[in-house]
């Protein structure tokens, strides 16, 4: 009677081996990819919520408070004037700190159609933009008009 040993040849080896390292390519090519998602999620939102929070503090200020002025927007605060018109119209920007390299910037203008300006009507455009590398940096704006009521 002959014996036969039972076992693995060197080519099965080699392909379990191969079809292990593929498989465990893509799955760590997967968990990167979640982690740059999530890290940019996370940074979209932060920048979502500095823009909101400039628009809404903008907009409880009326159509007065939305000018650039100095006692308005203060350098204690975090804000600096770029650009001030006389009008009261122009730049401010600040920072923000929950993102690598947060920037951000408010234009005040009047609301300017192609066939006028409207002197009772502000256009406020806020912005934000991060750095990060391509896949996790970016820029969010909004924009919003303020009315002057009577």
């Amino acid at each position: 009677m002959r014996s036969r040993v039972r076992g693995f040849t060197l080519i099965e080896m080699l392909a379990v081996v191969f079809i292990l390292a593929v498989g465990l390519t893509c799955v760590s090519a997967l968990f990167v990819a979640g982690l740059v998602s999530g890290r940019k999620a996370e940074r979209l939102s932060a920048a979502t919520n500095a823009v909101q929070q400039q628009v809404e503090r903008l907009r409880s200020a009326g159509f007065s408070g939305c000018s650039v002025d100095p006692d308005i927007f203060r350098s204690s605060d975090g804000y600096t004037i770029v650009q001030q018109n006389d009008d009261s119209t122009g730049q401010i920007s600040f920072a923000v700190a929950d993102l690598p390299n947060g920037q951000g910037t408010i234009d005040i203008a009047f609301y300017d159609t192609g066939s006028g300006t409207y002197p009772n009507l502000k256009d406020l455009t806020v912005t934000v933009t991060w750095t990060g590398g391509k896949p996790t940096g970016g820029t969010t704006t909004f924009r919003t008009l303020v009315a002057n009521r009577p």
